[in-house]
């Protein structure tokens, strides 16, 4: 048996909002015990000096998408509607080396930060395949994170799934659109059945879901059958719902009704379901949520970068929603950074009319980033520190400037740390990241294939890329028109004289 002794550490306790010098006892990947300081000299047992650490749960990212981290740094002014323009040649021209390449950098970026798991909405194009998500998982298992991995999947193009985009364009783009293709959803669906068939091939720690990215992309027939294939492996179903004015729009043109109220119709609500971004709902919406048990990965980080509104979230805890935080993919978040994204959610709290009672508290705000994950993850014993959980860990260096002087280390978490103030990371009793070094893979080993591989992506992309610029204008003038059309709510800040809801 494997032993560990963490001595003296800072340990949160995050459900009663303290933080309390303790030695930690780590066994076989678990949290064998919690002991008053300088009680836990074991014979035979590593030890660890943690005086200078305040030791937090593994903070968890409810939602990224690998394929993007090739591309960070690419989006500027993107809106939502911008970036899924950009989207095809984002992913596209990938082969099973460029797929574990570039999730393994986003991998090694999150461990950087502070975080130990994440739910990843793996894109591939035409369609998913088992080399792909294979590749996919082994990039997280050779970083050392733990992931829970869904193939994203549609049978509708943005060009298809917008109600008047297709004929708002001039004639030559509109037949260039018309070539576009995702390939048939009956091939999609097969290579689903595939995925789901080889799971018990997963890694230690990666496990698997589905993704029908969002609804108005997916035909009935078609979101079915993926629903189908979730219900009879027991598989979580992570959408994006409502992340924008327009998919709201286009959720009333299309059906009369939200996204949500769609989804509950056919029996899709669950406590499998997670609701990504979830900002363009009402508490009609967050009822129907609530009643099914389904969850919501918070991504304030995007919503901010795409200029997409703010979800409000008191009124998803208030309703005990389950909420975990995240940050996106790098093509519209860029950093994948998990103290950023708590600094953001506890900020943005703070937009909305009402009493500060109702804004994020610095410990709700960490709970969300640690145990609300985890749930979202379906990590049995995730997201806490207590005997029997697991040793998933993120130590902050209490000798950083951001905690001189220490006042209070867990508001000053949220508050003041950046992601430098990390310094070591553990997932199941592993140091993944000890002394500000990620102990599996050096991230300057692979400076030359990346900048190879985007090198090589750049070429082989022109064409698609420069289609993409010139449709993106017209599908960003689609968005702006559709916000003279009236919304039950806003979560947009008005400007004098514009409407916004």
């Amino acid at each position: 048996m494997s032993r560990l002794v963490i001595m003296g550490g800072l340990v949160a306790d995050l459900a009663a909002g303290t933080a309390e010098a303790r030695d930690l006892v780590i066994e076989d990947g678990r949290i064998a015990a919690i002991l008053a300081p300088g009680t836990a000299g074991m014979a035979g047992a590593e030890h660890r000096d943690a005086r200078d650490r305040l030791i937090l749960p593994g903070l968890v990212n409810s939602h990224t998408h690998g394929h993007a981290n090739l591309v960070k740094g690419v989006a500027d002014r993107w809106t939502l509607e911008a970036s899924l323009t950009n989207g095809p040649w984002m992913g596209g021209a990938r082969d099973v080396e460029t797929i574990y390449l570039s999730t393994l950098v986003g991998a090694l970026d999150m461990v950087s930060k502070g975080c130990t798991a994440c739910f990843d909405l793996v894109y591939e194009f035409p369609r998913p395949s088992l080399d792909g998500f294979m590749a996919v998982a082994r990039a997280y298992a050779d970083a050392g994170m733990r992931a829970v991995l869904a193939p994203m999947v549609a049978d509708r193009t943005l060009f298809a799934a917008i109600p008047g985009l297709a004929d708002s364009l001039p004639e030559d783009l509109r037949a260039e659109v018309g070539r576009f293709a995702l390939g048939s959803g009956e091939a999609t669906i097969e290579a689903l059945e595939a995925i789901a068939a080889a799971r018990g091939n997963l890694p230690t720690g990666i496990t698997l879901a589905m993704a029908p990215t969002i609804p108005h992309h997916c035909s009935e027939p078609f979101l079915m059958q993926v629903a189908g294939i979730a219900e009879r492996h027991g598989l979580p179903v992570h959408m994006h719902i409502a992340e924008s004015r327009l998919q709201a729009v286009a959720a009333q043109k299309l059906w009369g009704k939200s996204p949500v109220a769609y989804l509950a119709e056919r029996g899709l609500l669950s406590p499998r379901f997670i609701a990504a971004h979830a900002v363009w709902l009402g508490l009609d919406d967050l009822d129907l949520l609530a009643e099914a048990g389904a969850s919501v990965a918070h991504i304030p980080a995007s919503n901010f970068r795409l200029g997409a509104g703010i979800a409000h979230v008191r009124p998803m805890l208030e309703r005990g929603i389950r909420v975990g935080l995240a940050t996106d993919g790098a093509n519209s978040s860029d950093a994948l950074s998990m103290p950023e994204a708590m600094r953001l959610a506890s900020l943005a709290s703070r937009a909305f009319a009402g009493p500060r009672e109702a804004w994020l508290s610095g410990v709700e705000t960490l709970r969300l980033a640690t145990e609300g994950g985890a749930g979202i993850l379906g990590l049995p014993g995730g997201g806490r520190i207590a005997v029997g959980a697991l040793a998933d860990l993120t130590f902050y260096d209490l000798r950083h400037i951001d905690f001189m002087p220490l006042n209070d280390a867990l508001n000053q978490v949220v508050t003041a740390a950046g992601p430098d103030a990390v310094s070591d990371v553990m997932v199941g009793g592993r140091f993944v990241k000890a002394d500000g070094r990620i102990t599996t893979i050096d991230p300057a080993s692979l400076r030359e294939r990346v900048a190879e591989t985007v090198a090589r992506l750049g070429a082989a992309l022109a064409g698609p890329r420069a289609l993409a610029a010139r449709l993106e204008p017209h599908v960003v003038a689609l968005a702006e028109r559709a916000r003279a059309i009236p919304l039950p709510i806003s979560r947009l800040l008005p400007v004098e004289g514009e409407r916004t809801s």
